[in-house]
C-alpha cells in the first residue's frame, strides 16, 4: 500500500513538474527577448501566458502596449492588462496601473503604487516619491519623498540616486533626516493573502 502511494505521488508530481516548466520557460524565454529588443518573439511567447492568465506575463503584455513595442501604442489595452495582473497581487502590475491613475484619480493610484511598494517594487518607490515631491494631484509632502526616494537609491541606480539628490536640494535639513529616518525603519510586507493586498481602502503603508 506504501508502495503504492509512493508511486502515485511521484507520477503527480512529474505531471505537475511537466506542466509547469514549459510555462515558466516560455515566460523566462519572453522576458529575454524583451531584454534584446526582440519584440515579436517576447509577443509570441508572452501573450499566450497572459491569456491563460500568468500574472507576470500580463504585465509585461501591458508595457509592450504602453509603450508600442511589438504591437500598436494602445492605452486601454495596456491598461486592461495591467489590471488583470494588479488583481492578481502582481507588484509590477499595480505600479504600472497606479501609474497611470495618478492623474486621474489620485487617491487609487497612491493607493496601488504603495501596495506594490509594500512587495519591494523599487520603480513603485521612485513614483511615489516623485509624486510627493512634485504632482499637482497629490498633497505635497517633502519628508515622504524623501523617504521614497532614499527606498528607491538603495537600488544602486544613478538615474534614482540623481532623482533623490535633486530632491534634497528642495528640503531643510529636518525634513532629509526625518525622510531617513522613515526609510529606515520601512520593511515591505511580503506574503499577504491577494485579497488582503488588493482590499480597498485598506493600509499599505506610508
Amino acid at each position: 500500500m506504501r508502495v503504492g502511494r509512493t508511486h502515485l505521488l511521484f507520477c503527480a508530481l512529474t505531471l505537475l513538474l511537466v506542466s509547469v516548466s514549459p510555462a515558466r520557460a516560455d515566460l523566462e524565454a519572453g522576458k529575454r527577448a524583451l531584454e534584446h529588443q526582440d519584440y515579436a518573439a517576447a509577443l509570441k511567447e508572452l501573450k499566450p501566458l497572459a491569456e491563460q492568465g500568468n500574472a507576470e506575463a500580463q504585465a509585461l503584455l501591458g508595457e509592450m502596449y504602453s509603450l508600442g513595442r511589438g504591437v500598436p501604442l494602445d492605452v486601454n489595452q495596456a491598461q486592461k492588462w495591467y489590471q488583470v495582473a494588479a488583481d492578481q497581487g502582481n507588484a509590477r502590475g499595480r505600479c504600472s496601473l497606479g501609474s497611470m491613475d495618478l492623474k486621474r484619480d489620485t487617491a487609487q493610484g497612491l493607493r496601488l503604487l504603495k501596495l506594490s511598494a509594500q512587495q519591494g517594487d523599487a520603480d513603485a518607490y521612485l513614483i511615489l516619491g516623485m509624486a510627493y515631491m512634485n504632482l499637482k494631484e497629490a498633497p505635497r509632502d517633502v519628508v515622504q519623498a524623501d523617504m521614497w526616494l532614499r527606498l528607491a537609491a538603495e537600488k544602486n541606480l544613478e538615474f534614482y540616486q540623481n532623482e533623490l539628490r535633486a530632491a534634497e536640494r528642495q528640503m531643510n535639513a529636518a525634513q532629509i533626516a526625518k525622510g531617513k529616518a522613515l526609510a529606515e525603519v520601512w520593511k515591505p510586507k511580503h506574503g499577504l493573502p491577494p485579497e488582503e493586498k488588493t482590499a480597498p481602502g485598506g493600509k499599505a503603508g506610508s
